[in-house]
């Protein structure tokens, strides 16, 4: 027996491809080694195996073979062109499609690309993996809200967030309450054509998330995923006098005082206190960013087990994440379960369901503390003399200690979500499909705010106060769906659908204040309070029932059409406009297939799409076409009585959905044995019969009205690009690249071809745009004759005098730029050498022009106690041209906040290490995965504040530092 193990048998073959064109590099390696050889310029290969084993045969573009060696043999191979990512599945609502046979713009996200990433949001993780997605942070606390852009902004005053589509069940709810683990794919429809299955809802773009539920595999398997993270803080802004450097504070003290209130103020008593002045003796300075940020922890697990027989399958998975934020007591935990079921009693009846729970907890940590670290200077203590901390800390500033203000305000949002489908479907005859599928979801939130008595708001003089506020969301669905496929003659393919959809959604909330509690009972009890105000709740609904219809057409696997039409019908309009039909088109042409490409042999794919489409958004207000009465509270004698009137803003019943039509021409293409592969999309998309609230006089009680008015455009280009740069027997490397640019444009306003100069709205421009004052630098020396022209001194900002009468004022604003990137790529570049994996994810935005409320705070404002910004100010000796100086009285500081939005990030780090497959035989494991991670390692940014991310944050309520995350996990498959 030992014998016949180490026996050696040689072999030795030719592999071609199917024209029998030798196949030159190919892979013939021993299965579970790295024993192998490559073919030579004519395919010949010969190579020494063991008795009995397997020999694996591959190359980039082609099917892998696999035989087992038994005795000396010659070999004649023939590898397949591997089509199999063609025939992967795209998601398209209501069913799915091979990509060959796609003749939208759909990119999908796989599941195991979201685990990787390692996102606490899994939607972060779309920026930079889906061309023309731009996700926005709202600040870096963890548990932090984001919002989606696909294809720009068509709307103006309605929600431009795409529709969020969580098994099967439509809302606006977006994806933090998901874990990563749980997601089998997400898939993006971009445009209309796409889109217009989701008819009314689909004009920002559709997002389809699929979570794992039962598959047809046999057997029983577990699957974990673990890992344990270390978050610090990176790139903390520069403050003057930080890092031990106090002197430069003083000096920056001195120079400012002496800049706005003469030599003679350094001797003023509020220059600085007695105990300011012995810090400085003594050397003692307090950095107080670095001291009040402190390393967080995070920590993700995951587990699922999956299995089945003949007749039935199911999933089931849990998960629990806990992110800690690095400011006071930030933190947002989450936990999640998920459940899916299917019988199939026979080969026409199935039936199955799947749930998906997750409930999590957002500590939203101090509203201002991180602000006040930022303003207190490095020549204050936060103790007092006997080491505790003190609340007034600064006696000539407002700002108090920052730590008494992590402990006395808590803010806190606890929110449950939930999603519940269950469906019957029947075969009666080959291709034939009838579904009925019923989905209830249930979200809830509770938001709670506690604010004692020593906190910047309060000032330890006035009394606590609570609030509370209860928010509490269903969504039923029901679909009933009736699909047919069939061939035809093996040149007919179709895929025909129709549907029958109702929806209904409920919306209640309430909420209170508490003022004056006599003890800390956070919002727990708020009746005990001396004053109970901003009581409020409210109730409404809205329901839906559509109709839709959808044929997919192929032709000799060459000519594809795909026609959708979808009537829709809401109850927040009246009237006839509650109904509305939303058609799309769309031709494929599968250039490949063509006889005369067959002979280009650099060509493996090449696919033409062209679509045009019409969606709607009625993401609107429930009560816009009604006029609402306003509350209005009198007191007579000593009673209070409510009074009634007509509110400020009228309804209009004759309001139409906002519709978008756009057209849309893409490229699939694959070269070099698909080494290079990708998709190329232009697209052009208007938007007409935007809702306005439209300003009108006062005379009948009202100050505005509703009305469909407007139109907005979006052009733009978008590129995916995959490529295989190296596929060698021991050694891996691919690269995951993405494109896109886009341009927002006004159409209409009002009809009149006028600009509405108040809402900063103009025709020909985007709908967001920067208007005010151009900076052009700092009056220097040379200029001092010009600057007084305009009240201006030297070392004072220079802003351009449009009309050039020597008057800065509103006749000289100018359109500045838009907050929107011209650019945005993202790259993944994953190696594999043997059981090593590595990878880097580089993500870039370029250009757009941001108003952002730290720059502004921290460059512009020269309070006399307070800290500012470490940056290039002019001085006589340093002639700067960015920042005007120290002391400077200077006018229109505002234009100081205008920065660029430009910044390259490598955004994530991995290696990874397999166990092979021996080992792993021997301890029981089908896969164990052992890998680190450093998250934001570099950004390359001129921006002064922490994330260029989060620029424009608000600074009062969300300000926070940018986290470097070192993170150790384990993906295990039993």
């Amino acid at each position: 027996m030992a014998q016949e193990v180490t026996e050696k048998i040689a072999v030795t073959g030719k592999v071609t491809d199917v024209n029998k064109e030798p196949i030159v590099g190919a892979n013939v390696v021993i299965e579970s080694t790295y024993i192998g050889v490559i073919t030579d310029v004519y395919g010949n290969f010969k190579i020494e195996v063991p008795k009995n084993s397997e020999l694996s045969i591959s190359f980039i573009g082609y099917v892998t073979q696999r035989l087992t060696i038994t005795e000396p043999v010659n070999l004649d191979i023939i590898l397949e062109s591997d089509m199999a990512e063609l025939d992967d599945v795209v998601v398209i609502g209501y069913g799915t499609v091979k990509k060959k046979d796609l003749t939208g713009s759909i990119e999908s996200v796989s599941g195991d690309l979201l685990v990787k990433s390692n996102n606490t949001n899994i939607t972060e993780t779309l920026n930079g993996n889906v061309s023309g997605v731009l996700v926005s942070k709202s600040s870096n606390r963890p548990g932090a809200d984001m919002s989606m852009q696909i294809r720009g902004a068509n709307s103006i005053n309605s929600s431009n967030e795409p529709l969020y589509v969580i098994n099967g069940v439509p809302s606006y709810s977006g994806m933090k309450h998901l874990n990563a683990s749980d997601i089998e794919s997400i898939d993006v429809l971009k445009d209309a054509s796409s889109a217009a299955i989701y008819g009314s809802r689909g004009a920002n773009g559709v997002v389809i998330i699929t979570t794992k539920g039962a598959n047809k595999k046999k057997g029983f398997s577990i699957d974990y995923s673990g890992s344990f993270g270390v978050k610090t803080p990176t790139r903390i802004p520069d403050m003057i006098g930080n890092k031990g450097n106090g002197l430069e504070y003083v000096d920056y003290r001195v120079a400012l005082w002496k800049k706005k209130y003469g030599d003679a103020s350094l001797s003023r008593t509020d220059f600085l206190t007695d105990s300011e002045k012995k810090r400085i003796r003594n050397g003692e300075y307090y950095d107080w960013l670095r001291e009040i940020s402190d390393q967080s922890y995070v920590t993700n697990h995951s587990i699922s087990t999956s299995g089945g027989n003949e007749t039935t399958s199911y999933s089931l998975g849990m998960g629990y994440l806990s992110d800690e934020g690095m400011i006071g007591k930030e933190q947002f935990t989450r936990y999640t379960a998920n459940v899916g079921i299917e019988h199939r009693f026979n080969d026409i009846i199935t039936t199955g369901m799947s749930s998906y729970i997750s409930d999590n907890k957002t500590n939203h940590g101090s509203q201002d503390a991180l602000l006040n670290a930022y303003f207190l200077p490095p020549i204050v203590s936060p103790y007092d003399d006997n080491g505790n901390y003190a609340f007034i800390i600064q006696p000539t500033s407002s700002k108090i200690n920052p730590f008494i203000q992590n402990q006395n305000n808590i803010r806190e949002t606890k929110a449950f979500y939930s999603n519940f489908s269950g469906f019957l479907e029947i075969k009666p005859i080959k291709g034939l499909s009838l579904k009925s599928q019923i989905a209830y979801q249930f979200d809830t939130d509770l938001y709670g705010e506690w604010i004692g008595k020593y906190t910047q708001q309060k000032g330890g003089v006035n009394p606590s106060e609570a609030y509370r506020s209860e928010g509490r969301n269903t969504n039923i669905v029901w679909d009933n769906i009736l699909s047919y496929q069939n061939k035809f003659n093996e040149s007919h393919r179709i895929d025909a659908i129709g549907l029958f959809n109702m929806q209904k959604d409920t919306h209640q909330g309430s909420g209170m204040r508490g003022i004056g509690l006599p003890y800390k009972s956070d919002w727990h009890a708020i009746q005990t309070a001396d004053e109970i105000t901003d009581v409020s709740s409210y109730y409404w609904e809205s329901s839906m029932t559509s109709f839709m219809g959808r044929l997919n057409y192929t032709l000799l696997d060459k000519y594809m059409v795909t026609l959708t039409g979808r009537y829709d019908g809401t109850s927040r309009l009246k009237g006839d406009n509650q109904w509305g039909f939303l058609p799309a088109a769309a031709l494929g042409w599968q250039i490949k297939n063509e006889g005369f490409m067959q002979d280009v042999e650099a060509i493996n794919q090449l696919k033409l799409r062209l679509s045009y489409g019409k969606t709607g958004n009625n993401n609107l207000s429930h009560n816009i076409t009604l006029t609402e009465l306003g509350l209005s509270r009198y007191t007579f004698g000593s009673n209070g009585v409510n009074g009634f009137g007509i509110s400020n803003v009228r309804g209009n019943e004759n309001l139409k959905w906002e519709m978008t039509s756009e057209y849309n021409v893409g490229l699939d293409f694959g070269l070099l044995n698909n080494r290079v592969s990708g998709t190329m999309d232009a697209y052009t998309r208007e938007t007409d019969g935007l809702i306005f609230n439209r300003a009108v006089g006062s005379l009948n009680g009202y100050s505005s009205v509703y009305q469909n008015i407007g139109k907005t455009s979006n052009k733009g280009i978008e590129l995916t690009l995959n490529t295989v740069n190296i596929s060698k027997n021991d050694f891996y490397w691919k690269t995951n690249l993405t494109f896109s640019l886009n341009r927002n444009k006004i159409e209409e306003l009002y009809g009149d071809n006028q600009d509405d100069l108040g809402n900063r709205w103009f025709i020909g421009e985007p709908v967001s745009v920067i208007y005010d004052l151009k900076h052009l630098g700092i009056w220097q020396a040379d200029e001092e004759a010009e600057a007084t022209k305009y009240g201006q001194s030297v070392g004072h900002i220079k802003v351009e005098d449009v009309n050039g009468d020597y008057n800065l004022d509103q006749q000289d604003f100018q359109i500045i730029g838009t907050p929107s990137p011209d650019w945005m790529a993202g790259m993944i570049n994953s190696f594999v050498y043997k059981n090593l994996d590595f990878s880097f994810d580089i993500y870039a935005r370029v250009g757009g022009i941001y108003n952002d409320s730290f720059t502004y705070m921290f460059t512009a404002w020269d309070n006399e106690h307070w800290n500012k910004a470490d940056v290039n100010y002019w001085t006589a000796e340093n002639s700067s041209d960015e920042y005007q100086q120290v002391g400077a009285q200077s006018y229109h500081t505002q234009v100081l906040g205008q920065v660029s939005g430009t910044f390259v990030k490598v955004r994530n780090i991995t290696l990874g290490y397999a166990l092979s497959n021996s080992v792993l035989s021997k301890i029981g494991l089908k896969k164990l995965r052992l890998y680190s991670q450093v998250q934001n390692p570099f950004t390359f940014t001129d921006f002064i504040g922490s994330d260029p991310e989060t620029i424009g944050e608000n600074v009062n309520t969300q300000l926070s530092l940018y986290p470097m995350t070192f993170t150790f996990g384990i993906n295990a498959n039993f």
